[in-house]
């Protein structure tokens, strides 16, 4: 690798009460590295070691994290559109759950066989565990000839009846999506830090020497508050 001539000025000025996210901190790195060959910087530096070929392990190093950080990106932003369709579903279920509830209770008005077969009087809970096994067994006794024979008075025929089953089939593939791409965004953040973990120490005391050995104007080059 030859030391180049022209400065990498990609890094954003960070105020001091603003928090660093994982990219801009990589974006900072990436600065101070790449700039590491410029001639005036690299002659003091590699005084303490900062060989091209150290450099350039460092730059591996990097990059290396940036495909880590990539992918931990990329397994959080699926974790969150599956739980966005989730909870995008369940409100749809839960609607049309509280529609026919409601007018059930008003159709099944003094039938207490009906009320406690179809558990009418039982309230809504919001844990997603409760409220499942509820919906589910609604749907179970509505879905039995008997009682479709009725509800089809007011509209709640087998069809409906086999579209809100159907939801919820496709509810609890989502929550089975949600648990693994929990898993998979869990394993690439955990993997990304390990490697951030590594390298940062080398990056540190990249930066103590620089402050310690170059002037003003080439901190800032290498994208480093001055000290």
């Amino acid at each position: 690798m030859e030391t180049k001539e022209n400065a990498t000025t990609e890094v954003k000025k960070v105020t001091k009460s603003h928090y660093e996210t994982f990219d801009e901190k990589i974006t900072k790195m990436k600065v101070t590295l790449d700039n590491a060959t410029l001639p005036q910087i690299f002659a003091i530096m590699v005084t303490v070691g900062y060989t091209v070929e150290k450099i350039d392990d460092m730059k591996t190093k990097l990059s290396e994290l940036v495909s880590l950080n990539a992918e931990q990106v990329k397994e959080s932003a699926e974790q969150s559109a599956e739980q966005t369709k989730f909870d995008n579903l369940r409100k749809e279920i839960n609607t049309l759950f509280n529609t026919h509830r409601g007018m059930l209770r008003i159709f099944f008005k003094g039938n207490d066989p009906a009320y406690k077969t179809l558990q009418l009087n039982v309230e809504n809970p919001a844990a997603f565990g409760n409220w499942n096994q509820l919906v589910k067994r609604f749907y179970v006794q509505l879905a039995k000839p008997e009682m479709l024979a009725q509800t089809a008075a007011i509209s709640i025929t087998k069809e409906t009846v086999t579209a809100q089953q159907q939801a919820l089939v496709e509810l609890d593939s989502h929550k089975d999506n949600i648990i693994k791409e929990s898993g998979d965004a869990v394993g690439a953040t955990h993997t990304r830090d390990t490697a951030y973990d590594e390298f940062y120490p080398l990056y540190s005391d990249y930066v103590k020497y620089a402050k310690l050995l170059l002037p003003d104007n080439l901190l800032k080059m290498l994208g480093i508050t001055p000290k």
